[in-house]
């Protein structure tokens, strides 16, 4: 208990210092949107690159850990839909806003911070697998449902259906938006160097080791300044159910195709830890951008990441940290 103990309250400490400088104006709005960006534009992306550069994978084999974890977001994310469809009667893409944010992980801010303090660098190697193909992924998969969700909408007559973007368009979109974002370049940069069996040393060594470590923290700092703009606005019944769905029964599907598929032990931890963390800000984003579920989303952010304190002790505890 005191190593869980030790993991957990760094790491909620930190979130809360950054809640408390964004919302006493220590710090402004405009500070905690250049952190995150750093987070996600420099800290993260070199982390990921140092970390693939130098790792080894042994005989595992990552198909299996796709299938584990993404057999978690697919159940997950399909009772999400279905809860908000049939119990709160919403349109097609609301449901399709809640599937995601029972499924969409914040593999960044929270992740990443929470592997490397309960296994060391070496429990970043299952959520780097996860995350090589996760955002292309979900993304992918997310504008997809959308966008047929925004079809079916407007076939019923919906007040806030729009036209769907043609296909070609919308795959040109979401082409140049992945092999733009930091992160994926990161992964793709880090893969290569891992391929070409270059040694990371010297001047490269030091820079990617100094940069690659101030993303946990300031990740979490992040967070939690950006966590003042996410209020309590939407129907907190169904925010609450799809956090149950996030921190319960997604990592706990996750563990058991895990265990089903004989994943290596580190392998299993990374992935239902990944799979348990509150969910992540893209789920708020799309539905921003697709004008549905943005209260719905935003108050699921809030609460899964309070909820998450207790919920992540329970996950590390059960497996044994």
């Amino acid at each position: 208990m005191q190593t869980i103990f030790n993991i957990i309250v760094p790491i909620f400490s930190m979130i809360a210092l950054g809640y408390a400088a964004a919302r006493t104006g220590l710090l402004s709005e405009a500070v905690g949107d250049g952190l995150a960006r750093f987070v996600f534009v420099i800290a993260v992306p070199v982390l990921l690159f140092r970390t693939l550069a130098t790792m080894s994978f042994g005989s595992a084999n990552p198909l299996a850990l796709w299938i584990a974890y993404f057999g978690g977001v697919a159940v997950s994310w399909t009772l999400g839909t279905l809860t908000m469809r049939k119990i709160a009667r919403t349109d097609h893409r609301t449901g399709v806003i809640a599937g995601i944010s029972a499924s969409f992980a914040n593999t960044v801010f929270v992740a990443i911070p929470t592997l490397q303090r309960a296994f060391g660098d070496a429990g970043l190697q299952p959520l780097l697998l996860i995350i090589s193909i996760h955002l292309p992924v979900m993304m992918i998969t997310s504008t997809l449902l959308i966008e047929r969700a925004a079809a079916l909408d407007a076939a019923v007559g919906s007040p806030l259906a729009r036209e769907p973007i043609p296909l070609s368009r919308m795959a040109r979109r979401m082409a140049v938006n992945l092999l733009t974002n930091p992160i994926v370049v990161g992964i793709l940069i880090g893969l290569c160097w891992h391929g070409l069996g270059l040694p990371l040393e010297g001047a490269v060594d030091e820079i990617t080791k100094l940069l690659g470590g101030t993303a946990g923290g300031l990740a979490l700092f992040a967070l939690g300044m950006s966590l003042t703009r996410y209020g309590l606005r939407g129907d907190l019944l169904a925010s609450s159910l799809i956090t149950v769905l996030s921190l319960v029964v997604m990592p706990l599907c996750v563990w058991l195709f895990a265990t089903q598929l004989g994943l290596p032990p580190l392998w299993l931890k990374g992935a239902v830890i990944t799979a348990a963390a509150p969910a992540g800000i893209n789920a708020y984003l799309l539905a921003t951008y697709f004008k549905a579920g943005a209260k719905l989303a935003a108050t699921t952010i809030l609460i899964s990441t309070i909820a998450s304190v207790v919920t992540l002790s329970a996950w590390l505890k059960i497996l044994g940290v």
